[in-house]
Parts: C-alpha cells; sequence; structure tokens
C-alpha cells in the first residue's frame, strides 16, 4: 500500500524544481554568452586578418584603386559577404596615408606607405653628366650600381690626403644623364603646401594636440614666428609658419611642418616631414625616425651625429652656381632613404639607400673643388620605403601603422 504524499512537500517540491530549471537555464545562458563572445572575438580576428591581407593586396597592386580616385571597394573571398574591404588613400607629405575599414567601418586601420624602390633605373648612386669626371678623395665609398658621366672617374686626392677607400668595379659604372625629375603630382602638392594660408589655431605655448588619421580632416596649425617653442603634437596636423624652431624637448609624431625657414635643435628626437621655401638647419645629434623626411627649394644643412631616416630633398629650380652649397652633410651625419639634391651638394658621412646628385663639391678653408667626393660612403639598403618623389616601382611598401 502506497504511503500517502504529505501535502506540505508539495511546496517544496516545485521550489527545488525551480531552482533547478533556473540553474539549468542559467548555464544554457552563460553558454551562450561564452559563445557569442567567441564567435564575437573570431569575427573580429578575421576582419583584422582580412584587413591586413587587404595592405598586402594593395601593396603589390596599387592599381585596384583607379588613376584619380582615392578609394575602392576590394571583396576577398566571393562567398563570404562580410570579407568586402573598403581601401582609401591620400597623399601625406611625400608617403602615402592608406585606410583599409570593413564595410561597416567598425574594424579599420590605417598606416603610412611609401615605394618599394626610388626609381625605374634602381641605380644606388646617380651623378648628372656634367662634361667632367668625378674625382673620389679621402675614405670614400660607393656601393653597388652607380650612374657617373661619361668621363667616369679619378682616384684623387685633397692636398696630402689621398683616395683610401674601395675602387668601383667596370661592370657596376653605367652613363648617366640628366637628372631624373619628380612626378608633377607630388611637385603640384608641395606647391599646394607651400601656398597654404588658412589655418585652424595658433599653437599657444606646450598645449598638447593629437589629431587621429583615420577618417578626419587635416589640422592645420599656425605657429608663432622667429620663437624658440616646445611643441607636442602627434598626427594628422600641418603646422604652418614664417620661421619655425623646434626645441629638443618637443614632441612630434608624423606630422607636417612648412615654412620659410625651419631649425631643429640639437638633441631633437620624433618623427615629421618638412617643408621649407628657403632653409632647414638640422642641428648636432637631432634623430629624425623612419618614416621622416626634409625638403627645400634653397638650402639644407645637416650637422654632426644626425640621423634623418626617410628622404632628404633639395629641389633648387635655380641654375646651380659651385661657389655657393645647397646642401651640406656633416662627415659624422646618416640619411637612410632617398638622398635628392638637385644643386650643389657637399656630401660626406653616410648615405644608406639611394643618392641623385647634380653636383658634388668640397668646400675648403682654402676654396672649393668642384666634382668631387670626399669622407662620402654610400650604402645598400633593400629595407627602407622611398617617398613618391621620382616614381619609382608602383609596388608599395608599409613603413609604419598609426594609431
Amino acid at each position: 500500500m502506497k504511503s500517502p504524499l504529505k501535502a506540505d512537500s508539495l511546496p517544496l517540491a516545485i521550489v527545488v524544481s525551480t531552482v533547478m530549471l533556473l540553474m539549468v537555464l542559467g548555464v544554457l545562458l552563460l553558454w551562450e554568452i561564452d559563445f557569442l563572445h567567441f564567435s564575437q572575438q573570431n569575427f573580429i580576428k578575421q576582419q583584422q586578418a582580412d584587413i591586413k591581407s587587404t595592405f598586402t593586396f594593395y601593396s603589390k597592386y596599387p592599381s585596384i584603386i583607379e588613376e584619380n580616385q582615392d578609394s575602392a571597394f576590394v571583396q576577398l573571398y566571393d562567398s563570404i559577404e562580410s570579407s568586402q574591404m573598403l581601401v582609401e588613400r591620400e597623399q601625406w607629405g611625400l608617403y602615402e596615408l592608406v585606410s583599409v575599414s570593413s564595410a561597416n567601418r567598425k574594424a579599420h586601420q590605417t598606416c603610412i606607405i611609401g615605394l618599394d624602390s626610388a626609381y625605374a633605373d634602381d641605380v644606388n648612386f646617380y651623378y648628372q653628366e656634367n662634361k667632367s669626371a668625378l674625382t673620389l678623395a679621402g675614405k670614400t665609398n660607393l656601393n653597388g650600381r652607380v650612374s657617373l658621366p661619361a668621363k667616369g672617374i679619378i682616384y684623387g686626392q685633397i692636398k696630402s690626403i689621398f683616395f683610401s677607400g674601395k675602387k668601383i668595379e667596370n661592370s657596376k659604372i653605367s652613363v648617366s644623364k640628366e637628372l631624373p625629375n619628380a612626378t608633377n603630382d607630388f611637385q603640384k602638392y608641395i606647391d599646394n603646401l607651400f601656398s597654404l594660408q588658412n589655418v585652424d589655431e595658433a599653437v599657444v605655448g606646450d598645449s598638447s594636440i593629437y589629431a587621429d588619421f583615420y577618417n578626419n580632416s587635416i589640422k592645420y596649425l599656425s605657429a608663432q614666428s622667429n620663437k624658440t617653442a616646445l611643441y607636442l603634437l602627434k598626427g594628422k596636423i600641418i603646422l604652418t609658419g614664417d620661421e619655425i624652431t623646434v626645441s629638443s624637448d618637443s614632441k612630434l609624431n608624423d606630422i607636417i611642418v612648412v615654412a620659410n625657414k625651419i631649425n631643429i635643435n640639437r638633441n631633437f628626437e620624433g618623427s615629421l616631414q618638412i617643408f621649407s621655401r628657403d632653409t632647414v638647419i638640422i642641428e648636432e645629434n637631432v634623430k629624425m625616425n623612419y618614416p621622416s623626411g626634409v625638403f627645400s627649394r634653397k638650402y639644407i644643412k645637416i650637422g654632426d651625429n644626425a640621423q634623418i631616416n626617410g628622404y632628404v630633398i633639395v629641389d633648387n629650380p635655380d641654375k646651380i652656381d659651385t661657389r655657393k652649397a645647397n646642401y651640406i652633410q656633416s662627415r659624422l651625419a646618416k640619411v637612410r632613404g632617398l638622398l635628392y639634391i638637385r644643386g650643389a651638394a657637399q656630401i660626406q658621412g653616410i648615405v644608406s639607400g639611394k643618392a641623385y646628385v647634380s653636383r658634388s663639391v668640397f668646400y675648403s678653408p682654402q676654396g672649393y673643388y668642384n666634382d668631387m667626393l670626399y669622407d662620402t660612403t654610400i650604402l645598400e639598403n633593400s629595407e627602407t620605403a622611398y617617398p613618391f618623389w621620382l616614381g619609382g616601382s608602383q609596388k608599395r611598401k608599409i613603413i609604419k601603422w598609426t594609431k
């Protein structure tokens, strides 16, 4: 005979059953949340991988963005709708600023990009045909392929200092012509920089300003001329002025500076592109990190132990007068990347990359020596990306991911 169920046990059973049901529902909910989180994280990782793949694809095939266009959609996988990526580009100094984002723009990345090679005829040292031989003196070494005037090389001396470098193999020498010109697009870009007048605001004191590179317009700032200032600037910023002096304590990251005269104080370190209508002075122990650049229409001087990582360009429109230098590089200075001098240049120290020069002159207290390199080293460099100046290979190289 079955024992009767007590009436007071029924509510207890209901409570226990409800608690157990809630526990099961809680476990299922936690599993669902974990699954959604896992799926979301995987989706984000996949989109980040797709963005990196798109950058790689664009670097090899930049023609996916048609000429005179600034954006294009790229479908990585036909069967996956979410793999459609938007590629956008714009000029940033003599480099490209390229952004890749998902179609809904929730995932994105921006980087600074340069060219894989400096010029179609990718020699390491190009010296313009001047109907005279190039004289090498002191410890001068020209590595890689060189392009020289038809009269070739003289291994000479300055006073009692004879040539003591390594002679160049004949198989590595070709005959040069006129110095190649810059591409029209970037000449126009620089002209536009030099014509800037309207600015958003003036830089006051040591105020810190940041402008994100992604999906934002350029922030234009005006500098107080003829005053050494502490600048704390980062991102999509163009600083303009008449005469700008950057103090050693300034913090500059990836900005552009445009002025008539620009002076970078000794011991400064940062990354920036400089565009001067007249004069640039880079003092001792300055380190301009990759990707940086220095451009002037007239004159650049680089002091002892200074390092420029990116490019140095003097594009002098006037007739060359070898009695007056357009470029002076200290014998303790280093330039990594492209050196392009349309004018009279005293090149000493190290150039790691490509050098294109109109006239090489050595200036001494006793006078000047035309068509001479003294204590100059030109090294091969396959790691550096080059600026969009001479229009080299269309293949790109990623320089720096921006934040």
